[in-house]
């Protein structure tokens, strides 16, 4: 139970919950034990409620009507999905499947709003998060209409950088773990043309890739190609 309420008070909108109330929100809550690629919110499903990260990895993303994904988010540990289906109680805007073993647990539409009404500061600070999360949609859209697939990977790398908006939130080390598959799905590609985008960047200087992790030397380079 302790991991669970570790979990619970990492969520941004949390961190202010004392420990009687990160108890009584851990015991409504409902966990679940994810196998790595099982689904486990479905896009347009109807909503399944908050759900939060306590140990693995997910990815929260959407599916076109031919089956192509785009990857909005990867989460860690601490880190809340389904947030906006949670408060508005439409079906789930996207898909959140485990790409690694994880925990996680699934906090009811009810006992959220319970929780809400009986601490306005929480939704003060939800909605700062939300307004920071939509942001970072607006840039994506931005991204896959203005900008080349290696222009994508080195902002999505230069975000990465900064901490301004981590690969992979609530990992300290998000640069590092990330999949060229990973990548390939933020920046709305396929994995060989990210791959190659990675290659031409390192050929540049901007970055060296390992055997699982990418490594940025020089963002000055990979601002020169974020512009493109």
């Amino acid at each position: 139970m302790d991991d669970i309420r570790d979990a619970l008070l990492s969520v941004p909108y949390f961190k202010r919950l004392n420990t009687e109330a990160v108890a009584a929100l851990a015991d409504r809550a409902n966990v679940r034990k994810c196998q790595t690629g099982e689904a486990i919110l479905i896009q347009d499903d109807p909503c399944a409620g908050l759900g939060v990260v306590v140990s693995g990895r997910v990815r929260v993303l959407r599916t076109s009507s031919e089956g192509r994904e785009q990857v909005l988010r990867i989460l860690g540990p601490g880190r809340s999905f389904n947030d906006v289906a949670a408060i508005d109680g439409e079906p789930n805007p996207a898909t959140v499947v485990a790409t690694k073993d994880s925990k996680v647990v699934l906090l009811s539409r009810p006992a959220l709003m319970r929780l809400l009404d009986a601490q306005p500061d929480i939704t003060k600070a939800m909605l700062l998060l939300m307004a920071h999360r939509q942001r970072f949609l607006v840039e994506m859209i931005e991204d896959a209409a203005l900008h080349s697939v290696v222009g994508r990977v080195a902002r999505l790398l230069l975000r990465c950088a900064s901490g301004n908006q981590p690969l992979i939130e609530g990992a300290a080390d998000a640069c590092q773990r990330v999949t060229q598959q990973d990548i390939a799905a933020m920046a709305g590609s396929v994995r060989e043309v990210v791959q190659r985008a990675l290659k031409l960047l390192e050929q540049e200087g901007a970055i060296r890739l390992g055997r699982a992790e990418i490594i940025i030397v020089d963002t000055n380079i990979l601002t020169v190609y974020s512009t493109e």
